[in-house]
């Protein structure tokens, strides 16, 4: 059984609304970006689409050994760390490996906010998204950019993986047309430049979800509380400082080939 059909199991607990799925175009390959209220979005996300998707969410969730939240991290989602602690290093290692899913012809799910948003309000996305179809492109694949609203109605304990009685509307967005900004980035003549370029087509996608929503666009990072370190797949610790030599860069380089490995193997 796929996780697809697991998921299944879950809706069924879920007063789930899904708006405009004929916006999503399932036969091709999508990057998905959406709004992130709580941690079941990680589950409400791919259990509204019609076909099976990599969550590319928090190496916390995907490696720290709490058990209870792995398991059903595992039996529900195709899941891949990003590691937003560990410094560029660490971000592009899980961008390139996200990439290859893309090469592969496998969808991917990112919440480009990076955290939860307590608030009505959504905030700037970070550029990975924008990074992922840029190159998909330098590699001869056009990949769509899918925004996605999420609402969830308010509960009094966001980070309870057990709260699954929530009720959510999802909203499939038409995909965001990024070919100027994609050309504009590749003949950039500076670096400021290309920064410009980058953003555009992630900042156009949380606009129209803001939009959707109804709800005030933050045209600012949310703040994220750094941790100072790095979680590796065994859920041990390393201080980000430490992460930077060689031994530990590399061998999360191979976690992370070794994890997505067996995920498309699986999913063929």
């Amino acid at each position: 059984m796929n996780k697809l059909e697991m998921l299944k199991e879950l809706r069924n607990k879920v007063n789930l609304i899904v708006k405009h799925i004929d916006n999503y175009p399932k036969d091709e390959i999508n990057v998905v970006v959406a709004n992130h209220n709580c941690l079941m979005d990680i589950f409400y996300l791919p259990m509204a689409l019609p076909k099976e998707i990599v969550s590319l969410i928090s190496a916390r969730l995907v490696y720290k050994n709490e058990q209870a939240r792995k398991d059903l991290v595992n039996k529900y989602l195709y899941a891949m760390p990003v590691e937003a602690h560990g410094g560029p290093v660490y971000t592009n290692m899980c961008l390139s490996q996200a990439l290859e899913f893309l090469l592969n012809k496998k969808s991917v799910s990112i919440f480009p906010e990076g955290a939860y948003v307590y608030d009505r309000k959504i905030f700037r996305g970070h550029t990975g998204a924008s990074r992922l179809v840029y190159n998909a492109r330098n590699n001869q694949q056009h990949v769509n950019l899918i925004p996605v609203s999420i609402y969830v109605s308010r509960n009094d304990d966001l980070d309870n993986y057990n709260k699954i009685g929530d009720n959510v509307e999802i909203t499939i967005l038409p995909p965001i047309d990024y070919e100027e900004s994609y050309y504009n980035y590749k003949y950039a003549k500076n670096k400021e430049e290309k920064n410009i370029f980058l953003h555009q087509p992630i900042d156009i996608a949380m606009e129209h979800i803001a939009n959707n929503l109804d709800i005030p666009y933050e045209n600012n990072y949310i703040k994220l509380r750094n941790k100072g370190n790095v979680i590796f797949n065994d859920g041990s610790l390393v201080d980000t400082k430490t992460a930077q030599q060689g031994e530990y860069v590399n061998r999360y380089n191979k976690e992370l080939k070794d994890k997505s490995a067996k995920l498309l193997k699986i999913m063929k």
